[in-house]
């Protein structure tokens, strides 16, 4: 895991693009955003992908993390 900010971060993989940002407090493991361009954007106030919008579909990109979120 890569940390970005507070208990947000990023799951180490072999590709560095597209990568969801999980949100990780204690045992709680959510889907954040679709990428970290949209954690930017949902994080600190700019054009985010609403959670109602289709477009929204994170997915787990490192085998490992399928399993928790």
């Amino acid at each position: 895991m890569i940390p970005i900010h507070g208990h947000r971060y990023l799951p180490g993989g072999h590709t560095t693009y597209g990568h969801p940002v999980l949100s990780m407090w204690g045992t709680d493991i959510i889907y954040y955003s679709t990428d970290l361009v949209d954690y930017i954007h949902q994080e600190f106030g700019g054009p985010g992908i609403d959670r109602t919008d289709p477009r929204w579909q994170p997915h787990a990109t490192v085998a490992f993390w399928r399993d928790f979120v």
